[in-house]
């Protein structure tokens, strides 16, 4: 490494918003955006400090300081670290993400706050303390924190966002500076050696690697190797962008909202890094990301929220503000003002922006919250109604283009009154197996035939056969069908009426002593109860909450966490079943129809 590197990259290294902007203007809007959310930055940059980390953007764990690196936040377990990283593996009794979760540096998202709110040097060398900690700890190729590469890839994203923070600080020594060009170095080494297999993955793997490969180019342009790392990371990203985003319905390839908000920060991150070289996105990759930000606004409730589906990981490259993990503003808000040019409503959800892109856009848009949202190809549907919505996951193009997610077909998520009172359990955890997954059909608010869902899980991420669905005339909502795993044929109409909202379940199947089951899970059994249930033969209803045998009644917060929930479950037996659930309707169902606040429905549609 040149002897004058230090002062050449103080001089001419691309500067982000984040190094351009005097911190006296970024101070008192953070400070605003904290008292508004009653989270304070400063404190929890002390709680660092003190050994105390948020993982998963959600619990403060006690993890050490220095932080004790190869043992898993989720229970304890440890890594050897001394070993080459190929010589483990993510399929042992260790859930890995557990290990990984610290080594992500999320925390250096509140370090960078805190210090922008009060200007203390503590916060920066906290930063440093720990980066020069964990370097020690790892070197590079050795133990479980290379082995991802897109662990790796968004490391390095975060040593990049405080580096561009602290440049100008004292404690930004030169041999810092030196600190983080080895670990771009090695970080860069990591992503070239096993990039193709990232890239087959067609998923959130390759692009983040893709974007680890230009970030350090970009961004440590004097090494040896920056050009090379720049140049392919962009060569590999933009094809995998126009790929993997649906360029008619935005749609993102992994069938889940977690990972769509991933994605958007993703290229948040790269249109950021290239604007500071002077450049931005290519047309043809600028679309999909403007489809894919159109896709998630629409799905998005006046709270942040979003109807939860496919897999989560509890992913949040940019935990930049107080809000908490649910709230999809903070991401969107970014995203919005990069590719659509204009911003949400304000709050304190603006400070993520403003920390990545500098000021807001003043215009706001009012997002429309049409009344129906549907996206056949991302096998999204959405009707809204005054006082809720009903979120219907239907994935009806047939071959998929991109491996299912969970078997979530024709699941349905409701809102009322500003709650989720149903939806979907989350995600506990990715390791082993049995009742602790949540992506089975049980785990979804559907009907099954004697527990068989449409899919099958054969292995961590992988369901067969991929089902499709077929579409229903609806003419008040929207309708799907299906076919599961042991011929059975399954129906589902979810209806819009002035009241509320009907969902019309109709089974065939071809034994009489058929099991057919009804499941609404959701968060509360007071929520659970505004549903009313009614089937066409003699049923039996359960309340089910935290049954460890089948998994049945809890609820997933955040990856590795789960609480005691309500399943809600409606039992039927025979070959042809009827199940009608209603939403703020009075509902009669006869022999033939439904009729709703006195309008009948023929269950024939």
């Amino acid at each position: 490494m040149p002897a004058d590197y230090a002062a050449r990259w103080r001089r001419t290294a691309p500067r982000l918003p984040l190094a351009r902007i005097d911190r006296a203007y970024l101070g008192p809007l953070v400070e605003a955006a904290a008292v508004a959310l009653g989270h304070s930055p400063v404190a929890e940059a002390d709680l660092i400090a003190r050994g105390r980390f948020r993982i998963f953007n959600h619990d403060l764990v006690e993890a050490g300081m220095p932080p004790r690196w190869h043992v898993s936040v989720l229970d304890g377990s440890t890594v050897d670290a001394s070993v080459h990283w190929t010589k483990l593996s993510t399929a042992g009794a260790v859930d890995i993400k557990g290990v990984w979760e610290l080594s992500r540096f999320a925390w250096v998202y509140p370090l960078v706050r805190a210090w922008v709110l009060e200007g203390e040097a503590r916060h920066v060398e906290t930063f440093w303390r720990l980066l020069e900690d964990w370097m020690d700890a790892n070197p590079p190729n050795r133990g479980p924190q290379w082995m991802c590469g897109q662990e790796a890839s968004m490391r390095l994203i975060a040593v990049a966002f405080a580096l561009q923070a602290f440049r100008a600080h004292p404690a930004t020594t030169d041999d810092r500076l030196l600190l983080t060009a080895r670990l771009a170095t090695a970080t860069a080494g990591r992503i070239r050696a096993h990039l193709a297999y990232a890239l087959s993955q067609r998923n959130n793997h390759g692009l983040s690697e893709s974007l680890g490969l230009f970030t350090a180019g970009a961004l440590w342009p004097h090494l040896a190797s920056a050009a090379a790392w720049r140049d392919q990371g962009l060569e590999t990203l933009f094809p995998q962008v126009e790929a993997l985003v649906d360029p008619e319905d935005g749609g993102f390839s992994q069938h889940s909202t977690n990972y769509h908000r991933l994605f958007l920060q993703l290229m948040t991150w790269a249109e950021v890094v290239l604007a500071a070289e002077g450049q931005q996105l290519p047309p043809r990759t600028r679309a999909r990301v403007v489809r894919a930000t159109e896709f998630l606004s629409n799905l998005l409730e006046p709270d942040g929220t979003v109807p939860r589906y496919g897999a989560d990981d509890s992913a949040d490259l940019f935990p930049l503000s107080g809000s908490p993990a649910h709230d999809f503003r903070p991401a969107l808000g970014a995203a919005r003002a990069l590719f659509l040019g204009d911003r949400l409503p304000a709050g304190p959800w603006d400070e993520a922006a403003l920390l990545l892109i500098g000021p807001m856009p003043i215009s706001a848009r009012v997002l429309s919250g049409e009344g129906k949202v549907f996206r056949p190809t991302a096998g999204v549907g959405l009707l809204r109604h005054p006082r809720g919505s009903a979120f219907f996951r239907v994935p009806l193009r047939a071959p998929w283009r991109h491996r299912p997610s969970q078997a979530d077909h024709l699941h349905v998520s409701l809102r009322w009154d500003g709650a989720w009172i149903a939806e979907d359990v989350g995600t506990f955890t990715y390791a082993g197996g049995g009742p602790d997954e949540f992506g089975s059909a049980v785990h979804h608010n559907v009907v099954t035939v004697d527990r068989r869902g449409p899919m099958r899980k054969v292995g961590r991420f992988l369901w067969i056969p991929w089902t499709s669905c077929a579409a229903v005339v609806a003419s008040q909502g929207l309708g799907a069908s299906l076919r599961d795993l042991g011929g059975a044929q399954w129906e589902r109409r979810v209806l819009r009426f002035p009241q509320g909202f009907v969902i019309i379940d109709r089974v065939r199947a071809a034994d009489p002593a058929s099991r057919c089951e009804l499941r609404w899970h959701g968060r509360s059994r007071a929520g659970l109860e505004q549903l009313s249930l009614a089937c066409s033969q003699a049923s039996e209803e359960a309340w089910i909450t935290a049954d460890a045998r089948t998994g049945e009644g809890f609820f997933a917060p955040r990856y590795g966490r789960r609480e005691a929930a309500w399943t809600r479950r409606l039992t039927a037996v025979g070959p042809a079943v009827t199940f009608v659930t209603s939403l703020g309707c009075q509902v009669e169902l006869r022999a033939d129809v439904v009729v709703v606040d006195g309008e009948s429905i023929p269950l024939q549609p």
